[in-house]
């Protein structure tokens, strides 16, 4: 493919990174400095960089002893079963500003040990033992203690860490066979495998001389552009960074040529899921990962990060990411290091005298509050040490956090202050002109069921001003407002977006609306160019499979199949194969589905979402006590830690004790379901409609009112609040839960109709 930076069709094996270092010298050394470099190593006295001397720690009361023995490193600790035995470190991971340490477990697993090195200097507060969680107990079973599947490197941490990494998970026998090409981040992680590189170089050598026989690569010799890599990082003309005379900013002396290097650095410094079993080099980003949009369990409602997300989500956010700027651009591209050091980093672009002022910042030169990054990139603390940077280079915005609740770079600092005085320091210093609406207040707005949000909500998933992975966000919250069929133009123009992100989450929405609404909207999505859109357009359409046409049952088979190999890739959890199960079940293939979800809790016995699903295929089935007793085993099994997902099992049995009149014991379970998952508004409404139809109105009515305040939007619970308190007798009650529905959507008839009868027989 000539003149793209992508080159799949290059026959290429992996060599290692020491073949790299006889014609890149400066480039090697660079590297061995590198984070990458140290990423994983085998624990060696050179590179162990914890005190293993005997000393012991203690955590809730549980001893851990780090020791040397034989030459080798052990950690006595509390193991799966509670009970105390030896351990063999085996790697190293990472490196600073803490070190992780990996211990082999039976069939191939291993497991990353949560007590960790504070690898930071003693005066910063660093070189002791630590814990992950130091103000929880993590007991055995609870899925966050260190032998549980959320600390096994296989499928965790492995992919990044280690250059061409096979998982090689084998489902029959629930062993890894993980192998790698180099241990830890060699060149080819990110250059693609070098053989055909290493062929190109020969022949550019042997260029001179007609007698020598050229290497064969594969039929491209032609693209000698891509110098026999699969990825072509550099661009063909380098920019500058002037600065632009009618603005006053930097701009890209030469347009951005692809966004290559982005998407290579985010197959690793991203919140996203792979697409493929074993990664192929020379595809783009969303060719073989599924990158996260800002969603409410991730980020601040103004995507601000709040979990660990890795950069990439961030960055896409950002008017330097809408500009052109790539990750070089601030970093070594080997070493990994800044390429300058505080506000010199910044005004290499940016005009010192307009930014790096006091005019500007409002804080004395060369203190906290005069840095760039403390004030458009504060940071945030993962495993306790590590602090991060918000990479969407964002204005403090304090007066956003008056209204979200969001933090804010001021107040980070300022903790004596609130953000009210924060916001009235920028009114002070830049007065209080006009602002537009923040995408973030109209995503918390939705997000919280405030009125009037529909519109607001359609009009920023189409405004182009707007970066892609908003855009996406706003499609992904779409499905809250139901089966509106006037939502329609707006999925149509996702479906046309540029930005393949946005394209995914607008035929995401569709799964709220009837299959032939799916059918006639989004199969084209089937034959998208980017593997993520298909991917999820047949996972969407497979409830549509059997109203299709020959053509779109053909695209429908091809990409169905991409989305299973997308379930292979996470076949060593249990959500690869519910994902598959749902798939099936999505096909009328109920017993591929029951075998997918068997397997599921064949490879993790306390998944709860799979024997619920299975419960209710049993239940569409009549197989009723096997609904039920694999309900009692989801509860029975489930792990510690996870409270909402228990909930939704003991729903799942209650609602299995109402089809079976049991009506006490299904009080019980909804009971239970409320209290370990509170601000559920689904089952706050589900104990409220069952109480009052067992004629026990004082008791539904807090759990009606709960859910209504939990999810203001939600209709069904104001109509269910206005017509049990009309039975009750209590018309004012009932009139004020018709007023906010009306209020919801003012030219909805039968709203309007539940009003005015109440009105009417009003005293």
């Amino acid at each position: 493919m000539p003149n793209s930076p992508w080159h799949p069709e290059i026959q290429a094996e992996f060599v290692g990174a020491a073949q790299c270092q006889s014609c890149h010298p400066q480039a090697f050394v660079d590297w061995q400095k590198s984070d990458h470099h140290r990423a994983m190593e085998p624990a060696t006295p050179d590179t162990v960089l914890g005190d293993f001397s005997g000393v012991t720690f203690h955590h809730f009361g549980h001893e851990t002893r780090f020791y040397r023995q034989d030459g080798k490193y052990w950690i006595h600790t509390e193991g799966p079963d509670g009970k105390p035995t030896d351990y063999e470190v085996a790697y190293t991971f990472g490196f600073y500003p803490l070190q992780q340490y990996l211990i082999a477990f039976p069939g191939g697993r291993y497991q990353a040990f949560q007590v960790c090195w504070d690898s930071r200097p003693a005066d910063a507060g660093g070189q002791r033992w630590y814990h992950l969680y130091p103000d929880e107990e993590i007991p055995p079973g609870d899925v966050l203690h260190w032998t549980g599947p959320n600390f096994n490197w296989n499928f965790m941490c492995a992919d990044c860490h280690s250059t061409n990494l096979r998982k090689n998970f084998d489902v029959p026998s629930l062993t890894y066979h993980t192998e790698w090409s180099e241990m830890n981040v060699g060149c080819e992680a990110c250059h693609g495998p070098g053989s055909a590189h290493i062929d190109w170089a020969k022949a550019s050598a042997q260029k001179s001389d007609p007698e020598t026989t050229k290497p064969d690569l594969g039929g491209l010799a032609d693209y000698l552009e891509s110098k026999g890599l699969l990825v072509s990082l550099r661009e063909k003309e380098e920019a500058a960074w002037p600065v632009d005379p009618t603005t006053g900013l930097p701009k890209r002396s030469v347009p951005l040529g692809s966004t290559v290097q982005v998407e290579t650095c985010a197959r690793c410094h991203s919140h996203r899921q792979p697409l493929q079993a074993v990664h192929e080099a020379g595809h783009s980003f969303l060719d073989t990962h599924d990158p996260s949009v800002l969603s409410e369990s991730l980020y601040q409602p103004d995507g601000q990060i709040r979990e660990e997300v890795y950069v990439y989500g961030s960055f896409l956010q950002s008017r330097m990411s809408h500009a052109g700027v790539r990750c070089t651009d601030c970093h070594h591209p080997h070493t990994m290091k800044l390429v300058a050091s505080g506000n010199a980093l910044c005004v290499r672009c940016h005009q010192p005298e307009k930014y790096n002022t006091p005019t500007h910042h409002f804080h004395p030169v060369g203190s906290t509050g005069a840095s760039c990054v403390d004030c458009h990139m504060p940071v945030k603390h993962y495993m306790v040490v590590d602090g991060r940077r918000d990479h969407s280079l964002r204005k403090p915005r304090p007066d956003l956090s008056v209204k979200l609740g969001t933090p804010n770079a001021c107040n980070i600092c300022h903790t004596d202050k609130d953000a009210g005085w924060a916001a009235e320091a920028f009114t002070q210093w830049w007065g209080k002109g006009p602002r537009n609406e923040h995408y973030g207040e109209t995503l918390a707005a939705i997000r919280e069921g405030g009125p009037k949000t529909r519109d607001r909500l359609l009009a920023l998933a189409t405004d182009r001003d707007r970066s892609g992975i908003v855009r996406a966000t706003a499609f992904s919250e779409i499905p809250r407002l139901g089966p509106d069929a006037s939502v329609e133009p707006t999925l149509t123009a996702g479906f046309a977006d540029a930005d393949p992100l946005v394209r995914e989450e607008a035929v995401a929405a569709l799964e709220s609306f009837p299959p032939q609404v799916r059918v006639r909207l989004g199969c084209a999505l089937l034959q998208d160019p980017v593997r993520a859109v298909r991917v999820e357009a047949a996972r969407v359409l497979a409830a549509a499979r059997s109203l299709m046409n020959e053509e779109q049952g053909r695209a429908f088979d091809t990409a169905g199949a991409e989305y299973l190999e997308r379930m292979e890739a996470i076949s060593d959890r249990a959500a690869g194969h519910a994902g598959r199960g749902m798939y099936f079940s999505q096909l009328g293939k109920p017993k591929e589905a029951e075998d997918a979800y068997r397997t599921a809790f064949k490879v993790d016995p306390t998944d709860i979402g799979s024997r619920v699903n299975l419960s209710d295929l049993m239940r569409q089935q009549g197989r009723i006590v096997e609904e039920e007793a694999l309900l009692q085993d989801a509860i029975r099994m489930a792990p510690q830690g996870l409270p909402e997902q228990v909930a939704l099992a003991h729903d799942a049995l209650a609602r299995c004790f109402v089809r079976s009149k049991r009506y006490e014991e299904a009080l019980a379970e909804m009971r239970t379901a409320v209290t370990l998952a509170p601000r559920n508004a689904e089952l706050q409404y589900f104990l409220g409609v069952a109480l009052n139809s067992l004629n026990r109105y004082a008791e539904a009515v807090p759990h009606l009112t709960k859910a209504h305040e939990l999810a203001p939007r939600h209709a069904e619970y104001l109509i269910a609040l206005a017509t049990v308190h009309r039975d009750a007798g209590r018309i004012d009650e009932a009139v004020r839960a018709a007023r906010d529905l009306v209020a919801l959507d003012p030219e909805n008839r039968e709203y309007l109709g539940l009003l005015q009868q109440l009105q009417s027989v009003r005293p």
